[in-house]
């Protein structure tokens, strides 16, 4: 479970939430009602964010064009 130091100085969990929003979900995305934190944060932790797939995607793209040239 990811924790961090608040401005006034306590320690504390992320929630599965925050946890998501790091992911680049959307806030209005909707959880399982039937899945444990634990589990949401397992899962949090077994995704790749869209952007970082976007980026590899590109320069795939441009690696593949650029031995096509």
């Amino acid at each position: 479970v990811p924790i961090i130091l608040t401005d006034s100085g306590e320690i504390r969990k992320l929630t599965p939430r925050e946890v998501f929003n790091g992911q680049s979900y959307p806030k209005d995305f909707k959880f399982p009602d039937n899945i444990s934190d634990s589990q949401l944060y397992k899962q949090a932790g077994n995704s790749v964010t869209v952007p970082v797939i976007q980026r590899i995607a590109e320069n795939i793209i441009k690696a593949m064009n650029y031995n096509h040239n």
